[in-house]
């Protein structure tokens, strides 16, 4: 009995250390005296190698590149991790002092690091390799478009920006964008599979697992994330709810998930039609995020550049 909690003690401590290594040297590398934007755009070259490599692995069954392509992720986690460390350093340095994730360049590199981050904890416990060949890419495209249409300057937040609550909103809002895109990774490679049978992928119920313990795991932080922007909203604005369009959206991406826990655990729903759903669940959340913040002026407008 010793010898068995000795061993889940020791696994547990071999699973922790190499996110302690991310977490030593993203803050390390950080405190360099280069430029923020040269770590985001060593880690999205990462993103974009890490990417080919989970790619290749939908043809090449070789364990040297899929642990390779895991490797490559976590450097590109690193990278990501010393970029958002020496904005916060620079931003201090500005004088005008905030965490990475205010603005529209930040935004969306967070989002990056936090799915890059979600799926290798999922990796790590499934062992599901080819679903980074889904979620990869996501997160290179989010870092590409970062780095390559967002500003990266460094500006003073608006008023209503200059709160504790930008801590605790933002990053239950991220947790929430992580895991629903993580979903969506699941989802497709379940469609993939009932598309093509007799592929590599993993078995159908184990991608249907990790797209509902992705979701189930999220859908109660991205309810916290909204009551938490209620409650910011009402202290900036001096109302709870303004039906803003980024309220709505948020409300609706809020409404379709609900949706499928409810048609999962309610009705029984399984197979193609609840993953289905999680696709078109992943298309209201890249409208929350890109055309509301884009395209639609409200009270979030600030996150538009």
């Amino acid at each position: 009995m010793r010898e068995v909690l000795l061993q889940e003690k020791t696994g547990r401590l071999h699973g922790f250390i190499p996110w302690l290594f991310v977490a030593l040297m993203g803050a390390g590398l950080g405190f360099l005296k280069i430029d923020n934007t040269f770590w985001y755009k060593s880690a999205t070259l990462a993103y974009l190698l890490a990417s080919v490599l989970y790619l290749s692995t939908l043809f090449i069954r070789d364990k040297n590149l899929q642990s390779l392509s895991s490797l490559v992720l976590s450097l590109g986690l690193v990278l990501n991790l010393a970029g958002m460390a020496r904005r916060t350093i620079q931003t201090y340095e500005l004088g005008v002092p905030h965490p990475p994730w205010s603005n529209l360049f930040e935004a969306l590199t967070f989002w990056s690091f936090v799915v890059g981050a979600v799926y290798l904890l999922l990796e790590r416990k499934y062992g599901v390799k080819l679903l980074g060949a889904v979620v990869v890419p996501v997160v290179f495209g989010l870092s590409a478009f970062a780095v390559f249409y967002a500003s990266t300057e460094i500006v003073p937040l608006v008023p209503a920006l200059r709160s504790y609550w930008l801590y605790v909103h933002v990053v239950t809002a991220f947790v929430g964008y992580a895991g629903f895109t993580v979903g969506f990774g699941g989802a497709v490679l379940y469609l993939l599979k009932e598309k093509f049978p007799n592929s590599p992928i993993p078995s159908q119920e184990v991608l249907d697992e990790i797209t509902y313990k992705s979701i189930v795991i999220v859908f109660p932080i991205w309810t916290a994330s909204i009551i938490l922007g209620a409650a910011w909203a009402n202290e900036a604005w001096g109302g709870y709810w303004s039906w803003d369009p980024k309220e709505v959206w948020s409300l609706i991406v809020w409404l379709f998930f609900g949706a499928y826990l409810h048609a999962r655990q309610m009705l029984g729903w399984r197979g193609k039609r609840t993953a289905w759903m999680v696709v078109f669940g992943f298309v209201t959340v890249l409208i929350c995020f890109f055309a509301v913040n884009l395209f639609f002026p409200g009270l979030h407008s600030y996150a538009t550049d």
